[in-house]
């Protein structure tokens, strides 16, 4: 009997198992689709008002967006002129450490130059001349020529022939170099300033200091960069 019970229970599970089995095989498979882009995240039907906040904040948004863009650029251009001009501090600050080993050949003053006047004489040429010597012994060195004069002004003092002092100290450096050219100094070597009545070893109230701030200072610096 229990043999028959159990017999009758199998039966069962198969014909619940093959309801179960058909039940299943008559649901349609679903399809599913995913979307992953900004219209599908968008929220749908939103009011004017809303809709018109979120188009503002976008403006403002790439507005700021471009305003960044353009400040990070200006930043750019100012971080590369303030390197370009630390370049240049360091580069001024070599030369007047260069400039502050300058050896003094010759100050060509005392009266060897008349006020308002670039006219070199006899005994001028001969102190020039004589400097030639040393200025070939140090042939790595540049030729620094620097003109001064006093304090009257041009237009009384020359007749207009030079437009200031600046020009006049100028001249006045540059007909010593062109004594030194004539010795087989090349003028590569040379470097010429004028420095007019404002760097004055005397004061120009007299007659004997004036004729001692009209001078030409010829000096020498190591290494052969151009001042």
């Amino acid at each position: 009997m229990m043999r028959n019970f159990i017999i009758g229970l199998s039966v069962l599970f198969y014909v619940l198992s093959g309801a179960i089995i058909f039940r299943a095989l008559e649901i349609p498979a679903r399809k599913t689709s995913y979307r992953n882009d900004q219209e599908g995240l968008k929220p749908k039907n939103l009011p004017p008002k809303v809709e018109d906040m979120l188009g503002k904040f976008s403006k403002e948004q790439a507005a700021n967006q471009a305003l960044i863009k353009e400040m990070r650029a200006t930043i750019a251009k100012l971080e590369d002129r303030l390197s370009k001009k630390t370049k240049e501090i360091q580069a001024n600050v070599k030369d007047q450490e260069a400039y502050k080993k300058a050896r003094v050949l010759a100050v060509l003053g005392g009266g060897a130059f008349s006020s308002g006047q670039v006219v070199i004489g006899v005994d001028l040429m001969n102190a020039v001349k004589e400097l030639v010597p040393a200025i070939q012994a140090s042939p790595d060195n540049r030729v620094i020529i620097e003109g001064h004069t006093d304090n009257i002004p041009i237009k009384s003092s020359a007749g207009k022939q030079y437009s200031d002092n600046m020009e006049l100290s100028f001249l006045r450096a540059k007909a010593v170099a062109l004594i030194l050219e004539k010795y087989s100094i090349s003028l590569g070597r040379i470097s010429v300033i004028g420095y007019g009545d404002t760097r004055s070893v005397a004061s120009n109230d007299t007659d004997e200091g004036r004729a001692k701030n009209r001078r030409v200072e010829v000096k020498l610096i190591p290494g052969d960069k151009e001042f």
